[in-house]
């Protein structure tokens, strides 16, 4: 059986468009729907989304699934996407929306398993390729293994963690739709081959991002990690990282869109 099951399917046309599905949420608001901002933060943490609007000023635009909440002190051309839940089909489906609505970039960030062991707790890991072991990027271009951010936004990633002296990793992510058959097989094969992290979302982004012609990061922070006989979670001790990796997102779209 091929996957997509229908083959050839990525040049074929799609029944619903996003542009088409902004429209009607335009058509069913109250007023006039806000102007979106350039850049945005996917946020997968209800408590870094709870962070970053109870730290910053802004304002909520809330016809989306999930809530966008603009940064005043960006003029609000930034602005985070959270409350929407884990996973790469809702994080696609709302990248899809914003695009249609004219957002331009994206960085999306959120606690990962760790891989390689020398990545310490509080460690930025910005991948450089995101292995498609998620169903979602299948749909919107051919199956290959991997899928990579904007050079653009992984430079200027990279850039501004430099000139901070902000301690980070780069290389390879590990994107899976299902977190209880991540199985030690596969983590001895992705570990020697190098890879730091695993998480649900940054492939699929990639590659949507990059079939849609905008751009698109990913960082991370460590919250467990998986050994080939063991797994040590660490979900508790991740709270101040979380949040610093917000405010460090938050800066590096700042910069990004001036």
């Amino acid at each position: 059986m091929t996957f997509p099951n229908l083959p050839d399917k990525h040049g074929a046309e799609p029944l619903v468009t996003p542009e088409e599905h902004a429209d009607y949420r335009a058509s069913q608001a109250d007023g006039d729907v806000a102007e979106p901002p350039e850049a945005v933060v996917l946020c997968y943490s209800r408590g870094l989304m709870d962070y970053l609007m109870e730290t910053y000023a802004g304002e909520t635009v809330d016809h989306y699934y999930g809530q966008l909440y603009c940064f005043e002190d960006t003029d609000y051309s930034v602005g985070v996407m959270g409350n929407f839940g884990i996973g790469a089909p809702t994080a696609v489906m709302l990248l899809d929306e914003l695009i249609a609505d004219d957002v331009e970039a994206f960085l999306s960030v959120g606690i990962a398993g760790c891989l390689d062991e020398s990545v310490e707790m509080g460690e930025f890991v910005v991948p450089d390729r995101a292995i498609r072991d998620e169903g979602t990027s299948h749909h919107y271009v051919e199956s290959e293994t991997y899928a990579y951010p904007s050079d653009e936004l992984l430079d200027a990633t990279t850039e501004l963690l430099d000139e901070r002296g902000e301690p980070f990793h780069v290389g390879p992510t590990w994107t899976t739709d299902a977190i209880y058959r991540e199985t030690k097989r596969e983590i001895e094969r992705y570990a020697a081959e190098g890879v730091l992290t695993v998480e649900m979302e940054a492939s699929a982004v990639f590659a949507v991002a990059d079939y849609r012609g905008v751009d698109a990061g990913a960082m991370f922070v460590v919250s467990d990690y998986l050994g080939l006989s063991d797994w040590e979670p660490k979900f508790h001790l991740t709270s101040e990282d979380v949040q610093k990796l917000g405010d460090t997102a938050k800066d590096v779209l700042t910069e990004y869109v001036e």
